[in-house]
């Protein structure tokens, strides 16, 4: 460290040649950034033509077309942060879900559920809260899951 310096400061030669040196690397990374925007806008316009052509070909409402369009994106992004769990973590993610009421709002927890109504409904009563939660529990601690409508462990 103290080649870089000179005197009561640094050597204004190599200070420079940094400088310039980062400053280089910035410009080529603003043109990088701009060529990327410029190809995404040409994108993004391909994007607003589809959702004219939804509205005005059938009747799609715009707003509520992106609307699903983000919450599947939304679905996608909490299936993957739920795989990048191991395998311990996975089952405490579902256990805390469960306990929170939320794992019936997981694709495995509605399916758990519908099926758990069918077996109800074909024995001609109603689904009781506690056959519910029982669904649930055996969804979210894989025990006797593959007994509700056919389902396997989520691992």
């Amino acid at each position: 460290m103290a080649a870089a310096q000179h005197g009561n400061g640094f050597d204004p030669k190599r200070t420079k040649e940094c400088v310039d040196r980062i400053e280089a690397l910035a410009a080529k990374k603003q043109s990088l950034h701009m060529t990327y925007m410029a190809e995404c806008a040409v994108i993004n316009e391909d994007i607003g033509d589809v959702y004219q052509e939804a509205k005005d070909a059938w009747h799609i409402p715009k707003k509520a077309l992106r609307t699903v369009i983000k919450a599947r994106a939304t679905e996608r992004k909490l299936v993957a942060m739920r795989d990048d769990l191991d395998l311990i973590d996975r089952e405490s993610f579902d256990q805390i879900r469960h306990s929170l009421g939320d794992l019936a709002d997981t694709p495995l927890g509605s399916a758990a559920l519908s099926g758990a109504e069918e077996a109800a409904d074909s024995k001609g009563s109603r689904q009781t809260r506690k056959q519910r939660d029982a669904a649930l529990d055996a969804v979210s601690t894989g025990n006797g899951a593959e007994k509700l409508a056919g389902l396997s462990k989520l691992n």
